[in-house]
């Protein structure tokens, strides 16, 4: 029987990986799966069990993650996260004192004035009345690892070098799509696993959201990656995102969701300009005409495109649609 690996290791592997990966040009995972005396089959999974719960959490936001996994390299993509030390719930302070007030070998803090030091402060900060009501249960997502197993099939693809047939459904297409690919790289943004490849069928490189990819299977042919690619450039703003003929659309926000606008513009990579009312104009990025689409009618009234008129076009003609 395999030895069984604990949530500690795991979480020593992962609290070296993660800031290791963050340092420009990343960390070779061959190298790292030798220091940590692990594989990198293993590290590649610890990983995985990083962004299975990145996002599930209400307060991930805004210290969003993202994770590029090629052959033989990972970098890591983080805003602040690994800056400033973290704050505990209270669920969490309550789990630290347990653990403090157990026996010697449920702490790496072996000198007994440190433990003790420690348990002070888990216990005072208990003690402070909290301004919200105390949670009475403690809820876990279902958070299966890739059941399909199509992520895992791409990550092979791309450390080995081969190419993949891939079943996508297209967003907004009406059905599915057979297409040969080459998985440059593995990347995770905004909760979702992408695969940069380049697409035979397009003679192009594309991004695939993986929960899109129906079913993958590798194949016997291997490829090249060109020493042109770049995986970072396909990490923008806190997305995974990247279109060579990317156009720009302006919208306006009104007075009253401009607040919002104002504390996404970072993460979402846009630019700002203030109007005199209270409003802003954002400058959008956009390679997919039906994403700018879903973000401005979810303010309604309170968005207007700007420029492009087509896309002020489709706008009108989606409204005309649902009110004939």
């Amino acid at each position: 029987m395999p030895e069984r690996i604990t949530a500690g290791e795991k979480l020593q592997r992962l609290l070296y990986v993660l800031p290791a990966a963050a340092r420009p040009g990343g960390a070779r995972l061959d190298e790292l799966a030798h220091r940590l005396d692990t594989t990198v089959a293993q590290l590649v999974a610890d990983l995985g069990e990083v962004t299975d719960r990145v996002y599930y959490h209400p307060g991930a936001w805004p210290d969003d993650i993202q994770i590029l996994i090629d052959a033989d390299r990972v970098r890591v993509v983080i805003d602040g996260g690994f800056t400033r030390p973290p704050r505990l719930s209270a669920l969490e302070t309550l789990c630290l004192a347990l653990a403090l007030r157990g026996g010697a070998s449920a702490s790496q803090l072996q000198v007994q004035e440190d433990r003790s030091a420690l348990l002070e402060r888990a216990e005072k900060h208990l003690g402070r009345r909290s301004a919200g009501p105390d949670p009475d249960t403690i809820r876990i997502d279902d958070h299966r690892p890739d059941p399909s197993g199509v992520r895992e099939e791409l990550m092979t693809g791309a450390r080995e070098r081969r190419s993949c047939a891939i079943v996508y459904l297209k967003p907004g297409g009406e059905g599915t799509e057979e297409r040969i690919i080459h998985p440059y790289t593995m990347a995770m943004g905004e909760g979702f696993w992408y695969v940069v490849a380049y697409c035979t069928t397009r003679s192009d490189v594309r991004v695939f959201r993986t929960d899109r990819v129906l079913a993958a299977r590798l194949e016997s042919t291997p490829f090249t990656v060109p020493e042109s690619f770049d995986a970072t450039r396909y990490v923008d703003g806190g997305r995974i995102f990247f279109a060579p003929g990317a156009a720009e659309a302006r919208v306006r926000y009104s007075s009253r969701v401009a607040r919002w606008i104002r504390e996404r513009a970072h993460y979402d990579g846009v630019r700002l300009t203030e109007a005199g009312d209270g409003s802003v104009v954002a400058s959008h990025p956009v390679a997919d005409p039906q994403w700018l689409l879903a973000r401005v009618l979810q303010y309604g009234p309170d968005a207007e495109i700007l420029h492009p008129p087509e896309l002020r076009e489709l706008v009108r003609e989606r409204l005309g649609a649902l009110h004939p």
